[in-house]
C-alpha cells in the first residue's frame, strides 16, 4: 500500500560536489521517502526545477556564497510556492535568520560539519513539503467548490425553470401535455443531481492506494459500458497505484465518451505512456502513465481547454460532467490529464504522473 505523493523529490545545491553527495546520502538514510539530487551551481538547480517535478530545494553554504542566500533568492524568484530549506554552514543570529526568510527561505536548519544534522534537516524538509502540499490541496478544494457551486446553480436552474413554467401552463390551460414536459424536466434534474453527487466524491484525495492491473480493469470497465459494436484494444501489462473504484470511474467515463462521439463501431485503445529518463535522480520520469484514444471525430484544438469544465458537453442529452469527473479523479491522485489528437484522427486522453507498481 502507498499514500498519494508519499515520496519527496529534493534538489540539494552545495558549493562542493563531495559535500553535496555526502549530505544527500545522509538525508536519504535519515528519511527513506527522500530522493535527493545534488548539484554544485544554482543554474544546475534551476535547470532541474524547470524540467522535472521537485518538492523542495535545499541550499547549503555561507549566506553570502552563491549556494547560500543568492541561491535562495534566485529560486524563489522563479518558483514562488516551492519549499526552500536554507542550511548555513555557521550559526546565524536573529538578524541572519530574518535575512534568510526575507530572501525567500521557508525554513532554516544549520548544516554543521562537526555533527550529524541530517535527521534534523530531513524533518525540516518533510515539514516544509507537507505544509506546501496542504496549502495546494486547500486551494484545489476551494477551486473545486467554486466550480461545483457554479455547476449546481447553472445546470439545475434550467430544467427546474422549465418544469415550473410548464406546470403553471398546465394549471392555467388544463393541457396535460405540459405535465409530460415538466416530468421530463424533473427527470433531467434528478440525472444532474446524481452526476453532481458523483462529481463531489471523485475529487476527494484518496488515502491508501493499491496496485491495480490496468489491463484487467479496462476489460472490466468496458463490460460495464453500453459499447454496441465498438472494439476495445488493450496494449498494456502495467500495474499502477490507484484507488481502484475511482480509476474505474475514470476509465468508464472515457470509454462512454469515446463511444458516444465515435459511434457504435468505434475502436478504443488503452496503452502505456513509457517513462523518459533524465540525467537527474530527482526527476526520473518525463512523463509516464497511460492513454485512452479512439478513432472518432476528435476534439477541435480550440475546445480542448474547455472539455474538462463542469457542464461542458456537445451532446444535447449529456449532463456535461463525464470528462470533469475524469479530471477530478486524476487531480485527486496527483495525476495530470490532457487531450490531443489520436494516432488515427480521434481524441487521445493522456493521464500522466502515474506511479507504477513494478
Amino acid at each position: 500500500m502507498s499514500t498519494v505523493r508519499d515520496s519527496i523529490a529534493a534538489v540539494l545545491v552545495a558549493s562542493t560536489s563531495d559535500r553535496a553527495a555526502a549530505l544527500r546520502t545522509s538525508l536519504e538514510r535519515a528519511d527513506d521517502r527522500l530522493a535527493v539530487e545534488p548539484v554544485a551551481t544554482v543554474d544546475a538547480a534551476l535547470e532541474i526545477l524547470r524540467d522535472s517535478p521537485v518538492d523542495c530545494l535545499v541550499a547549503v553554504g555561507r549566506p553570502a556564497e552563491p549556494t547560500g542566500l543568492p541561491a535562495v533568492e534566485a529560486v524563489r524568484d522563479q518558483h514562488p510556492a516551492l519549499p526552500i530549506v536554507f542550511c548555513p554552514d555557521e550559526a546565524l543570529d536573529a538578524s541572519g535568520v530574518a535575512e534568510a526568510f526575507d530572501a525567500g527561505a521557508t525554513d532554516v536548519a544549520r548544516a554543521s560539519a562537526d555533527s550529524d544534522r541530517a535527521p534534523v534537516i530531513a524533518r525540516r524538509i518533510s515539514n516544509a513539503v507537507a505544509s506546501a502540499r496542504a496549502v495546494a490541496e486547500a486551494e484545489r478544494q476551494r477551486d473545486r467548490l467554486e466550480g461545483f457551486v457554479h455547476g449546481v446553480s447553472h445546470d439545475l436552474r434550467n430544467p427546474l425553470n422549465v418544469a415550473q413554467g410548464r406546470l403553471e401552463m398546465a394549471q392555467s390551460e388544463g393541457d396535460l401535455e405540459h405535465v409530460d414536459t415538466a416530468a421530463s424536466a424533473v427527470d433531467r434534474t434528478l440525472e444532474l443531481i446524481a452526476d453532481l453527487l458523483t462529481l463531489a466524491k471523485q475529487g476527494e484525495q484518496p488515502g491508501e492506494l493499491e496496485a491495480v492491473d490496468l489491463s484487467a480493469l479496462a476489460d472490466e470497465c468496458w463490460a460495464n459500458v453500453a459499447t454496441g459494436d465498438a472494439t476495445l484494444v488493450v496494449d498494456t501489462d502495467r500495474r499502477i497505484l490507484a484507488e481502484r473504484g475511482r480509476l474505474k470511474r475514470l476509465l468508464e467515463n472515457l470509454f462512454r465518451n469515446a463511444v458516444d462521439h465515435g459511434g457504435d463501431d468505434a475502436t478504443v485503445i488503452v496503452g502505456d505512456i513509457s517513462p523518459m529518463y533524465t540525467t537527474t535522480r530527482a526527476g526520473a520520469v518525463l512523463p509516464s502513465g497511460f492513454f485512452v484514444e479512439d478513432d472518432g471525430p476528435g476534439i477541435p484544438e480550440d475546445e480542448r481547454d474547455r472539455v474538462f469544465e463542469v457542464g461542458y458537453t456537445t451532446d444535447r442529452d449529456g449532463t456535461g460532467f463525464g470528462l470533469n469527473i475524469v479530471s477530478e479523479v486524476a487531480s485527486a491522485h496527483g495525476w495530470e490529464v490532457a487531450v490531443s489528437d489520436g494516432s488515427r484522427g480521434g481524441a487521445r486522453f493522456e493521464i500522466t504522473g502515474v506511479e507504477r507498481d513494478d
